[in-house]
């Protein structure tokens, strides 16, 4: 017992009665988040927010009175939440079936075809976009072939069918992420009870499995709904033009968007931001509680998938039918991207011409230097890493120590950020700080905060789920041994939540690689990113000007794609990433 104390620093107390769950002051862990929080989102966003309810600088509902009596807002407010619970049916319908796959087959390049299905939902909402115009677009895959046939071209830009598409396709990955680790989790010795008792297959997952994972598809659901509900760039360019039911096929976000840089509307757009923040913020709380109740004691080596050739015939159909409507919603506009970079502007051989372009400069002034897009690009997303790893880190561990009623509380607060969308906080951004020594719109300071802060909530998921995992012996045994909170947590729970902490790291570094809301508002052209060199190329005609943002798609698309092929390597067992 005395060399166990020695060796990891314990100091021998008396042992306290208490649970150590309860234990550690898990208030106190929350700090670095405020830090982060209090001056870069909560000022912000409150002194936006006011905007709307005293815009002449006194209270006053005028504004609210005047957004809430135009039938073109509740419009835009009708076709956002139809979008987003459309969207979300379509990811759980293709989500469900592939995270059974996930879960309880092994078969050959599991680990490699979950990276590809992930890999999609880091990517810029613009880099999306452009990839589902190259296939369904009026020069894309698909008329290519109708044509070759004979048939009509298809008119699928500027539908809400084609912005579902792309929803689902940016989102699956949630759902398989999120059910598949519950469910390969799940002790298989209650459904082989209740086939014991005469229960059948469908009886079985009905009664038994299908309440199990309960919790799970509806924290998914929630976390859909709230990245389809605030969808920006999607539909920027995707529902250009388009109509749907008299409307345009503008959310709540576009909106906003219009109204603070067309038509410079800030009160009107400081509602829509309230009535938007409402909305994300209630889901996100349903998710965070939801999340709660899917926390299971982490197993190693606990990967309950069967041998492929061990499965029954049904099982290895749907592998396939799985493989199909992944090859089809995933594969499919990611190599229409690529294949549109190598040939546009090339009469249909392969070439590398628009790769060349991006260092010719155009001699406009909107014209982005790629070099010093990527070299932005990576300047932002590792000093947002950084601060999201430690934020995330603190944030999650004040989560995971605080009990009872208290915990979904803090949960939500410290999620706060996901709950507001990029644009409302980019157009915070540019409210706020905007007078005397705190005029920072032109420092690219405020970009490297508003990417900090969209990253770490992704750190902060995916340690949780390793913290909330912890057997609650290890910590208690510490305790016994008389370490302190912070020698717990620094002996116990940080080596065992390292790899979660670097697999988050990743993931915020991809978030920030392609974040477009707040990046478009927020945007220098000395500091441009690789998405606003996109968005710059794609706002001028021709094929060059294509080829150039299709290229520059590409490299954003092998980035991100490395970056999740490392998170797999980080990846903790079965313990979903969210």
């Amino acid at each position: 017992m005395t060399s166990l104390t020695r060796g990891t620093g314990f100091r021998r107390t008396g042992v306290r009665r208490t649970g150590f769950r309860g234990q550690g002051g898990g208030w106190r862990w929350g700090f670095p988040a405020l830090l982060l929080l209090t001056p870069f989102l909560l000022w912000p966003v409150a002194a936006m927010l006011w905007r709307g309810i005293a815009p002449q600088g006194s209270l006053s509902a005028s504004v609210i009175v005047d957004v809430a009596g135009d039938r073109f807002y509740w419009g835009r407010l009708g076709f956002t939440t139809f979008q987003a619970l459309a969207s979300t049916a379509l990811s759980l319908a293709a989500g469900i079936p592939a995270a059974y796959v996930f879960a309880r087959i092994r078969f050959p390049g599991r680990e490699l075809a979950r990276a590809l299905v992930t890999a999609p939902f880091v990517l810029p909402a613009l880099v999306v976009a452009l990839a589902f115009s190259q296939l369904l677009g009026p020069s894309g895959w698909v008329n290519d072939l109708l044509d070759a046939v004979g048939l009509g071209p298809l008119q699928a830009l500027g539908t809400l069918w084609l912005i579902l598409l792309a929803h689902a396709f940016y989102n699956v990955s949630v759902v398989i992420r999120l059910v598949s680790g519950v469910w390969a989790n799940l002790d298989p010795r209650t459904e082989e009870a209740a086939q014991l008792l005469g229960a059948g297959r469908f009886a079985t997952f009905t009664r038994v499995t299908l309440p199990a994972l309960f919790p799970a598809i509806a924290s998914a659901s929630a976390l859909v709904f709230t990245f389809s509900f605030t969808s920006f760039g999607v539909i920027l360019v995707l529902g250009a033009g388009g109509r749907f039911l008299g409307g345009p096929l503008d959310t709540v976000e576009v909106s906003i968007y219009r109204l603070a840089t067309r038509l410079v509307e800030l009160p009107a757009a400081s509602v829509l931001a309230l009535v938007q923040l409402g909305t994300t913020l209630s889901a996100l709380t349903l998710y965070s509680a939801l999340q709660r109740r899917t926390a299971t004691a982490i197993e190693l080596g606990a990967d309950r998938a069967r041998p492929l050739r061990e499965t029954s015939t049904a099982e290895r159909v749907l592998l396939g039918a799985v493989a199909l409507v992944l090859g089809l919603l995933i594969i499919a506009p990611l190599a229409a991207l690529v294949v549109g970079a190598l040939t546009t502007g090339g009469g249909g051989a392969l070439t590398a011409a628009n790769f060349a372009r991006l260092f010719e400069d155009t001699g406009r002034i909107s014209y982005v230097d790629p070099v010093q897009a990527v070299r932005w690009s990576l300047t932002f997303a590792l000093g947002a890493t950084l601060g999201a790893a430690v934020v995330g880190m603190a944030a999650a561990t004040a989560i995971s120590r605080t009990k009872g009623p208290l915990g979904p509380l803090v949960d939500g607060a410290l999620m706060l950020p996901l709950a507001v969308p990029a644009v409302v906080l980019g157009f915070g951004y540019l409210t706020t700080f905007n007078r005397g020594w705190y005029d920072l719109r032109g420092s690219p300071w405020l970009m490297l905060a508003a990417h900090s802060l969209i990253a770490y909530p992704f750190v902060l998921r995916a340690v949780l789920a390793v913290l909330r995992g912890i057997d609650p012996r290890l910590p208690e045994a510490a305790r016994v041994l008389g370490a302190t909170p912070w020698r717990v947590w620094r002996f116990v729970e940080l080596p065992i939540a390292t790899r979660a902490l670097l697999a988050g790291s990743v993931f915020a570094f991809a978030i920030s690689l392609g974040e477009f809301g707040a990046t478009l508002l927020l945007r220098r052209r000395e500091f441009a990113t690789m998405p606003i060199a996109i968005f710059e190329a794609l706002g001028r005609p021709g094929e060059i000007n294509l080829g150039r943002a299709l290229a520059m798609a590409t490299v954003l698309l092998v980035v991100t794609g490395l970056s999740f092929l490392a998170i797999e390597r980080f990846r903790y067992g079965e313990v979903a990433p969210f």
